[in-house]
């Protein structure tokens, strides 16, 4: 596969599968009448699908949106392949990184400096 397409993979993999995980919630509420009720249990099931749903139309747009940024050359770093890249995260001793989602390479997190925050460089 082409990174490009493993990158947006990445992007978009959690928003399908919460919408299944919704679904899925639904279907094993409204099959668990006894503990609701029927009213109670249909009722249960349908929040659970809309919030599936509901969850994962929020993460495709956040993604799409992080595309878009990504694309314009607007997101705030990138992986020298040219990879959109995570969210900080940090590692086991506490140092702060960011993984490409192109790659997978990990790249540490630097602070920008007072100075180059002051020019505008």
């Amino acid at each position: 596969m082409k990174r490009i397409s493993v990158m947006i993979a990445r992007l978009y993999a959690p928003a399908p599968v919460l919408v299944a995980a919704g679904w899925g919630l639904s279907f094993a509420v409204e099959h668990a009448r006894g503990l609701l009720g029927a009213q109670g249990a249909h009722l249960a099931g349908s929040l659970l699908a809309l919030l599936g749903t509901a969850l994962g139309v929020v993460w495709a747009l956040l993604a799409s949106w992080r595309l878009y940024l990504w694309l314009r050359g607007v997101e705030q770093g990138r992986c020298p392949c040219g990879g959109l890249l995570s969210q900080p995260r940090r590692k086991r001793h506490g140092q702060p990184y960011r993984k490409c989602l192109s790659c997978g390479q990990k790249l540490p997190l630097v602070a920008a400096s007072l100075a180059d925050s002051e020019t505008g460089a």
